[in-house]
């Protein structure tokens, strides 16, 4: 069970890792209108850029939605086998298969990282660095303040 849990506490560590860069492409399937119309406008992107952005985008959108058809599944197929009481090589085999496809999804949004930045001109790229340090101190700032008042309450 050990195991088990420590490819967890990685999934899950992997997925905080990559929360913030999502963001500069709209955080997600679901919420790509608004996060890219933003950078957009922050950014002030040229037509040239955007096209360029959402021809990225619409390249690898068919191999993003199986990867994430396959994680679906993965967990689903973890949460049968725990469910009915899997021995901890077949709960061990499944995490590895899902760790691998974390891995590679977050390689793939690396290169889509990479990308972005490619199309950029210095001063986007240094405005970009600016938001994501704001945001940062905007975290930061958020973080103290939790814990300043779950202090206050125990």
């Amino acid at each position: 069970m050990k195991h088990w849990k420590q490819a967890i506490g990685s999934l899950a560590l992997a997925g905080v890792l990559v929360a913030p860069a999502a963001m500069a492409f709209g955080g997600g399937e679901s919420g790509q209108g608004r996060g890219f119309e933003y950078m957009v406008r922050q950014l002030e992107l040229t037509e040239g850029q955007q096209a360029q952005l959402k021809a990225n985008r619409e390249s690898t959108r068919e191999a993003r939605m199986a990867q994430r058809e396959q994680m679906i599944e993965l967990r689903q197929q973890i949460n049968e086998a725990i469910e009915s009481g899997a021995d901890q090589t077949t709960l061990d085999q499944l995490g590895e298969e899902l760790g691998k496809l974390k891995v590679q999804q977050m390689q793939n949004h690396d290169t889509m990282k990479e990308q972005f930045k490619a199309i950029l001109t210095d001063e986007q790229k240094a405005k970009l660095e600016q938001l994501k340090s704001e945001r940062k101190e905007r975290q930061m700032k958020r973080r103290d303040e939790s814990s300043a008042s779950q202090d206050t309450e125990s």
